[in-house]
């Protein structure tokens, strides 16, 4: 008995230690490719939903949450960046907010990505670092793949209690930024973590010019504030 709590102590830290950014991580859904077209991720009223691994104890579980969540019991690979999708189920909460249309649809997509296939198919995963944040991608037995992004500011215990304000969201040409201090970094970055625009904030309310900016979905980082997605149309 002693022995087989001795393997699977061993067992459970050696998944762990092989994945340990997967739990370490809050992940944020930020665009799916989907026979072969890329979707980002649309604009709702709600914030994306937090997609997180846990250890159950004795299992594993991966949600892969925007609006509505994908549940899935899983396990792992010991020897490959993979997983085991074995049960789980999608939530059906009707979202009937800002862009819903899309926004449901996406959620679809989040279901379909994961119970499309039979239990017992293997789901690949790669983590980039990309400096200033990771990414995670998720490839189904299809081709199909996920990405998400991690809380941009490190692990779950981080606090960051400034914020600032952003509009439009979507923007065409102007993206607006209210109530930030002055002289401080700020860095505008695509979802791959390239690093698209830099400057100083000079003043509390300000401008800035995105009309030449690739449409999709980006991350706007300001020195000793929470980060910001918004979306260039």
């Amino acid at each position: 008995m002693k022995k087989n709590l001795f393997f699977l102590t061993l067992l459970s830290n050696l998944i762990f230690g092989q994945n340990a950014d997967l739990f370490n991580n809050n992940w944020y859904i930020s665009q799916m490719v989907i026979n072969n077209q890329t979707t980002t991720s649309p604009t709702m009223q709600n914030s994306i939903g937090t997609s997180m691994f846990t250890n159950n104890g004795s299992s594993y579980s991966f949600n892969s949450s925007y609006y509505n969540s994908a549940g899935s019991t899983i396990t792992f690979n010991t020897v490959t960046d993979s997983f085991t999708r074995q049960g789980g189920g999608c939530t059906l909460l009707v979202y009937n907010g800002t862009n819903a249309a899309a926004a449901q649809a996406y959620d679809q997509k989040n279901c379909d990505f994961y119970f499309n296939t039979t239990p017992g198919s293997i789901f690949n995963y790669q983590i980039i670092n990309n400096g200033i944040s990771k990414t995670m991608i998720i490839t189904n037995p299809t081709g199909d793949k996920i990405y998400y992004n991690n809380s941009f500011l490190g692990t779950k215990d981080t606090v960051i209690k400034k914020s600032f304000k952003i509009y439009p969201n979507p923007v065409k040409d102007f993206l607006t930024v209210e109530n930030i201090d002055k002289n401080l970094n700020l860095k505008i970055y695509e979802m791959s973590g390239k690093l698209v625009y830099e400057t100083l904030t000079y003043d509390k309310i300000f401008r800035i010019d995105v009309s030449h900016f690739q449409k999709g979905q980006y991350i706007l980082m300001i020195e000793n504030f929470k980060p910001k997605f918004f979306i260039k149309d």
